[in-house]
Protein backbone atom coordinates (compact mmCIF):
# COMPACT_ATOMS: atom_id res chain seq x y z
CA UNK A 1 0.00 0.00 0.00
CA UNK A 2 1.62 2.98 -1.18
CA UNK A 3 0.34 6.18 -0.39
CA UNK A 4 1.37 9.62 -1.48
CA UNK A 5 0.72 10.65 1.99
CA UNK A 6 2.68 8.51 3.81
CA UNK A 7 5.80 9.36 5.61
CA UNK A 8 5.19 13.47 5.13
CA UNK A 9 5.36 15.99 7.73
CA UNK A 10 2.58 18.22 8.04
CA UNK A 11 2.96 21.88 6.78
CA UNK A 12 1.87 25.11 8.81
CA UNK A 13 -1.19 25.37 6.93
CA UNK A 14 -2.37 21.99 7.37
CA UNK A 15 -2.20 22.38 11.00
CA UNK A 16 -4.33 25.35 10.91
CA UNK A 17 -6.87 23.38 8.80
CA UNK A 18 -6.82 20.81 11.96
CA UNK A 19 -6.80 23.50 14.30
CA UNK A 20 -10.28 25.28 12.22
CA UNK A 21 -11.49 21.77 12.03
CA UNK A 22 -11.27 20.74 15.79
CA UNK A 23 -12.80 24.61 16.31
CA UNK A 24 -15.74 23.69 13.85
CA UNK A 25 -16.19 20.59 15.73
CA UNK A 26 -15.21 18.31 12.40
CA UNK A 27 -14.57 14.82 13.05
CA UNK A 28 -10.79 13.64 12.75
CA UNK A 29 -11.63 11.83 9.45
CA UNK A 30 -13.57 14.82 8.03
CA UNK A 31 -10.21 16.70 8.44
CA UNK A 32 -8.09 13.87 7.28
CA UNK A 33 -9.89 14.07 4.02
CA UNK A 34 -9.66 17.83 4.12
CA UNK A 35 -5.88 17.89 4.20
CA UNK A 36 -5.54 14.51 2.64
CA UNK A 37 -3.38 12.72 5.60
CA UNK A 38 -4.76 9.47 7.09
CA UNK A 39 -6.83 9.62 10.40
CA UNK A 40 -4.40 8.43 12.47
CA UNK A 41 -2.08 11.38 11.54
CA UNK A 42 -4.67 13.82 12.82
CA UNK A 43 -5.11 12.09 16.07
CA UNK A 44 -1.37 11.42 16.89
CA UNK A 45 -0.96 15.70 15.85
CA UNK A 46 -3.91 16.04 18.32
CA UNK A 47 -2.65 14.23 21.00
CA UNK A 48 0.96 15.67 20.91
CA UNK A 49 -0.11 19.09 20.77
CA UNK A 50 -3.16 19.60 22.59
CA UNK A 51 -4.05 21.28 25.96
CA UNK A 52 -6.11 21.27 28.57
CA UNK A 53 -9.11 24.08 28.52
CA UNK A 54 -9.86 24.34 32.12
CA UNK A 55 -8.33 24.52 35.19
CA UNK A 56 -9.39 21.39 37.25
CA UNK A 57 -5.86 19.25 37.60
CA UNK A 58 -7.36 16.52 39.15
CA UNK A 59 -10.42 15.55 36.14
CA UNK A 60 -10.04 11.97 36.99
CA UNK A 61 -10.52 11.70 40.66
CA UNK A 62 -12.79 14.51 41.17
CA UNK A 63 -16.53 13.04 41.50
CA UNK A 64 -18.18 16.58 40.85
CA UNK A 65 -16.00 17.58 38.00
CA UNK A 66 -18.58 18.26 35.62
CA UNK A 67 -21.27 19.89 37.83
CA UNK A 68 -18.12 21.92 40.01
CA UNK A 69 -19.67 24.89 41.63
CA UNK A 70 -16.12 25.70 42.60
CA UNK A 71 -15.08 26.71 38.86
CA UNK A 72 -12.77 23.86 39.13
CA UNK A 73 -10.46 24.94 41.16
CA UNK A 74 -10.08 21.43 42.55
CA UNK A 75 -8.25 20.58 45.67
CA UNK A 76 -7.61 16.89 46.92
CA UNK A 77 -10.01 17.22 49.88
CA UNK A 78 -12.95 19.05 47.38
Amino acid sequence: MNHSYAFSHLTLEERRIILTGISNGSTKSAIAKTIGKDRSTVAKEIRLHRTLSHKCKMPLECNHYRKCVHGRQCTPDC
